[in-house]
């Protein structure tokens, strides 16, 4: 619940009393405060349930009697403003505390004060009653803001909501910023790559680089650096004629920077260099390395044509004694297209530590605060940069909050019977522990890709993880499981402000599961024409990784036989009947009962019904009157479920055959079911056979 204090005692002339709002996304702090009997003017708007953006303004007006009865006052006119889920109490110190109930956002607009303003300073308007600060809440800094009369634009937003992402520019936050924040630096062509010169990491123009000079004579690479274009470069940077070791950044293919090659004279070629390759002298490590040309200075950012002449390097740089002659490194620290974490006292600055182990002088002088690259990498150890980097460190969190959340976990107060982390294919796997820790009382709704392409080589390719990926991401699916079920392809709606968006599969298949239970059981298949329509999307389709574009499609037979081969749910536009769910497999690892979604589902109801049916029979005494007894009353169920067209047939056995004395014993009641469940209809065949005239009368008559 958002709870946000306001006020500290109360208005006139007893007290100061302040309504502030103290947030996590804005860096500003309002506060209003009343000396006088005066009429106070602001607005105020809530998000509701279901609603994108806040809800209308409402304008809050109350006149102070300078008295302490104040606070009550002003908590009964918000209340009586007509909000949804917003509420204001005063507690036992007289403070105003306004709070969202649903955990939503409060917008407080600053208003206008009644009366004339005698000057628009700072002091007069404190003098009314009416000031505001301006707060950095990085540095803990307060700066008068003195409003004018009328303005209603300077505006707060209190939230639960924290940025992952300090910022995407491409300067880093002015101020010092805590530990943990986090910026995403969207320049492309800001890249600061060094080489090893057989002793160390040296800047591509260092003297000693193995490119500065041929022969005794200067043969120097780019004086700007890398040269990061779309096209082939013809010449350098400043006109003149390329030479050997000058690197090339290729943005044609964003999806998959950096695409790095070498010029080479000899042979007038771009020779391509292997982003995998960690070990020879061709190869390239991904790594913080430096923020500028010296330990003292690294609270600002070097500028790359500085940081080609210099070799000086951080103490985290990889150890140069590692690796040979003529590789490169790519300064993640300094480079642009990634993510970056700020993280303060990250050098130690006592002198005789190895932080200045590979530049030979004292560290006493350094900049203690690093930005240090938190983009991650892939198996290949190649860093992440743009979306890539950005979708990291949401997974990073996201797996992180799905692995430790123990309120989830809680297979008895917090009870669902579907599991879905919509778009982020990365969480299958930690749904399925989650699954197992609920004790498989969940079906997982699965994601494929929004960039995975229709043709029938990317689907098998994918789906079969012909890549060898080590995790679910987007080169290859990994996980099989009886509980999870993966659909394929994306759709496209509008969002509750009409905006047009791509969504991810389980958006669809989410609301068709529900909508089938609406009109059926969990064990009715939601798929097909009467119980798998699509309703809240339009189209389905992948989005072009190239263009950005969202391709629209419609599967073919062909692409959902090979869909279904790899165990996945097709979903297609059906000509006159529109979008539809048209498959019902569960990922499972081997052919039973079990790859089919609504035996899946018809096991977790039974496991969860059974849970309830069985915890009045804990501690009765283990005799046969209550093997008898339970056994009844799962047979009851059973039979109740062949009714609703479950189940076949069912055997249940709660007697001394499966309830030895060592069982007994042991305090332990066995009850073993089995189970003969409604298989779905999925393939149907209609032969026909040509007969001569007057035949089919022939037989009819016999």
């Amino acid at each position: 619940m958002l709870e946000q204090l306001l006020g500290q005692g109360a208005l006139g002339g007893k007290g100061t009393y302040n309504v502030s709002v103290s947030q996590t996304v804005s860096s500003e702090e309002l506060t209003i405060t009343g000396y006088a009997k005066k009429t106070y003017q602001f607005s105020m708007a809530e998000t509701l349930v279901g609603k994108s953006g806040l809800d209308i303004d409402r304008v809050i007006e109350f006149t102070a009697d300078a008295s302490v009865t104040d606070a009550a006052l002003l908590a009964g006119v918000i209340n009586s403003a007509g909000f949804t889920n917003v509420e204001a109490r005063v507690d036992s110190l007289n403070r105003l505390i306004i709070q969202h109930n649903r955990g939503g956002e409060i917008r407080i607009a600053a208003g206008e004060v009644s009366g004339t303003f005698p000057t628009q300073t700072a002091d007069a308007l404190t003098q009314l009653g009416y000031t505001a600060y301006n707060i950095n809440l990085e540095t803990g800094t307060k700066s008068l803001y003195a409003a004018p009369s009328g303005d209603t634009s300077h505006t707060f937003v209190a939230t639960n909501w924290e940025p992952l992402i300090y910022t995407a520019n491409s300067v880093a936050p002015a101020n010092k910023p805590v530990t943990g924040r986090l910026w995403y630096n969207d320049t492309v062509d800001t890249v600061d790559i060094m080489i090893h010169n057989g002793d160390t990491w040296v800047g591509y123009l260092d003297p000693t680089s193995p490119y500065y000079n041929e022969d005794g004579v200067d043969f120097l690479t780019d004086p700007a650096g890398p040269i990061v274009q779309a096209t082939k470069p013809t010449t350098q940077s400043d006109g003149t004629h390329l030479r050997t070791g000058d690197i090339w950044i290729d943005t044609s293919d964003i999806e998959n920077y950096p695409v790095i090659s070498i010029w080479d004279n000899f042979s007038l070629t771009w020779v391509p260099v292997d982003n995998t390759d960690h070990t020879t002298e061709n190869g390239i490590i991904f790594a913080d390395a430096r923020y500028n040309t010296n330990g003292a200075n690294s609270q600002y950012p070097g500028a790359i044509a500085d940081l080609l002449h210099s070799n000086f390097i951080d103490w985290d740089t990889p150890d140069p004694a590692l690796y040979p002659r003529g590789m490169l490194l790519f300064n993640t620290r300094r480079s642009g297209f990634n993510v970056k974490r700020y993280v303060q006292n990250y050098i130690n600055t006592t002198n005789g530590s190895l932080n200045a182990r590979f530049n030979n002088e004292s560290e006493g002088g350094y900049y203690p605060n690093r930005w240090v690259n938190a983009s991650g990498s892939d198996e290949h150890f190649v860093a992440y940069f743009g979306r890539h980097a950005q979708r990291s460190i949401v997974v990073k969190n996201l797996k992180s909050l799905v692995d430790t959340n123990q309120d989830i976990r809680d297979d008895e107060r917090r009870i669902f019977n579907l599991i879905a982390t919509p778009g982020y294919v990365e969480l299958i796997a930690n749904m399925i522990e989650l699954n197992l820790d609920r004790k498989q009382t969940a079906f997982i709704v699965g994601d494929s890709p929004f960039r995975l392409p229709s043709d029938a080589t990317s689907l098998i390719n994918y789906f079969s993880n012909a890549a060898v990926a080590v995790d679910n991401n987007d080169k290859g699916l990994v996980s099989f499981d009886d509980y999870l079920g993966v659909y394929y392809p994306s759709g496209y709606t509008t969002d509750n402000s009409g905006n047009t968006i791509v969504v991810p599969p389980s958006h669809m298949a989410l609301r068709t599961i529900s909508l089938s239970d609406a009109v059926s059981y969990p064990w009715f298949a939601p798929a097909g024409l009467r119980r798998g329509i699509v309703t809240n999307a339009t189209a389905s389709g992948y989005v072009d990784s190239k263009t950005g574009e969202f391709v629209s499609i419609a599967l073919n037979n062909g692409q959902r036989d090979t869909l279904y081969q790899q165990n996945i749910n097709p979903i297609t536009f059906l000509v006159g009947s529109g979008l539809t769910v048209f498959g019902q497999k569960s990922r499972a690892p081997a052919a039973s009962a079990m790859d089919r979604i609504n035996v899946v589902r018809l096991v977790v109801y039974l496991r969860t019904q059974l849970s309830i049916l069985a915890k009045p029979y804990l501690f009765e005494p283990n005799d046969k009157t209550t093997r008898d007894s339970v056994k009844a009353s799962v047979e009851s169920l059973m039979l109740e479920l062949v009714g609703q067209r479950a189940l076949y047939d069912y055997l249940v056995v709660c007697d001394t055959s499966n309830n030895t004395p060592s069982r007994i014993d042991a305090n332990e009641l066995y009850i073993d079911i089995a189970i003969e469940p409604v298989k779905a209809i999925e393939f149907i065949y209609i032969p026909i056979r040509i007969k001569n005239t007057g035949a089919i009368a022939g037989l009819s008559s016999k």
